[in-house]
């Protein structure tokens, strides 16, 4: 019975930290598409903006259901 628990135990820290890792490329990946849009916009490029608007979007999405799954993931689930 221990055993089971502790190693549920470890593969929830696994998880987790593959879930930061995974959020690290993801900061890394809008802050890269901010960089680009501010130079699009000062080159006069716009259309970029919007490219970059719906990647962002989907970071977004990604993020949430990280966190959706980190809750799920504390509460026991």
């Amino acid at each position: 019975m221990k055993n089971t628990r502790r190693n549920r135990q470890q593969q929830k820290t696994g998880v987790f930290v593959m879930l930061l890792l995974f959020e690290i490329v993801l900061v890394l990946l809008q802050l890269w598409l901010f960089v680009s849009v501010l130079e699009g916009t000062v080159s006069g490029g716009s259309p970029i903006a919007v490219t970059a608007m719906f990647v962002s979007l989907a970071c977004f999405a990604a993020n949430t259901w990280m966190l959706i799954g980190v809750w799920r993931m504390d509460r026991g689930e």
